[in-house]
């Protein structure tokens, strides 16, 4: 179940040059809004890396599922948050200050929280003589340069030259729809052999954790009194996950490809969803 030329070259390229052409939307005062508004950030924070893999431990112990498909169940919950994120939220007209921010801090938190609740659905449903350790300094590296770094650069590039940043930024938003129906073919395709074995041992369990960290996101923003773009921009963040980090883990961590059966399957649903919190989000922001 290795990861694809698509996974490995083509969309961290691809993310840098979508995560520009968002950067060239953002201003300095929209971080600054981020930052003075915090609690959209600590409840997004909390829900995608703490109550999400919650959940899925709650999950997989209420279906019973295999150790395997547990495990690896616990440990997508708790990848770290999505590098399409963004895109996902500029469509969805959410907060891509928020949704950046997210991002970024979520990628340090989940250097700490991946490894413990990897570790405690292994000593739980396995033996426990498997450990995970994040690469925590290549997790970081990725995180700068192919969604901080860019953006610095489209605010850049908006700042020098506003009329071309417009004009560039139109066409980045239709170059950027065009590679997610790309990719969830791409991603399809690569697991094509696998289909029924994956939708039968972990089917369920994924499109379970997927609703019902949705729901959890929109209720929770919403008790929270957000608004509907920093709602939006949190279930995202709890429904995008960098799933392929899980199948790194399971595959050269572990030597398990049964572990690596729910993360693969969660990366091809997680653009469903995305889809539909793009279309949730267009029609609340609906004048």
């Amino acid at each position: 179940m290795e990861q694809s030329a698509l996974i490995d070259i083509g969309l961290p390229a691809v993310v840098f040059i979508i995560m520009t052409g968002i950067g060239m939307t953002l201003s300095p005062t929209d971080f600054e809004r981020v930052a003075t508004r915090p609690k959209a950030l600590i409840w997004g924070i909390t829900a995608a890396l703490v109550i999400l893999p919650l959940l899925g431990l709650a999950l997989a112990i209420i279906l019973d599922l295999p150790q395997e498909i547990a495990i690896g169940l616990v440990i997508t919950a708790a990848c770290p948050i999505g590098t399409t994120t963004s895109l996902f939220s500029y469509l969805a007209r959410g907060d891509v200050a928020l949704s950046i921010a997210l991002s970024a801090i979520g990628c340090v938190v989940a250097t700490a929280t991946l490894p413990l609740f990897a570790n405690f659905a292994i000593d739980y449903f396995g033996n426990g003589d498997m450990q995970v350790h994040l690469p925590i300094l290549r997790t970081i590296g990725m995180m700068l340069l192919i969604i901080l770094f860019p953006v610095l650069l489209g605010m850049a590039i908006r700042r020098k030259a506003p009329g071309f940043a417009a004009r560039a930024e139109r066409l980045l938003a239709a170059f950027g729809i065009l590679v997610l129906v790309i990719l969830i073919v791409g991603i399809g395709a690569s697991v094509y052999d696998r289909w029924v074995s994956i939708l039968l041992s972990a089917g369920p369990a994924v499109v379970g954790l997927t609703a019902t960290g949705i729901a959890v996101g929109l209720a929770g923003s919403r008790l929270l009194g957000l608004t509907s773009a920093e709602a939006t921009t949190v279930a995202l963040s709890v429904s995008i996950r960098n799933a392929a980090i899980g199948m790194v883990l399971a595959i050269t961590m572990m030597r398990s490809p049964e572990v690596a059966v729910p993360p693969a399957l969660f990366g091809l649903l997680m653009y469903a969803s995305g889809f539909a919190l793009v279309a949730y989000g267009r029609r609340k922001t609906r004048v």
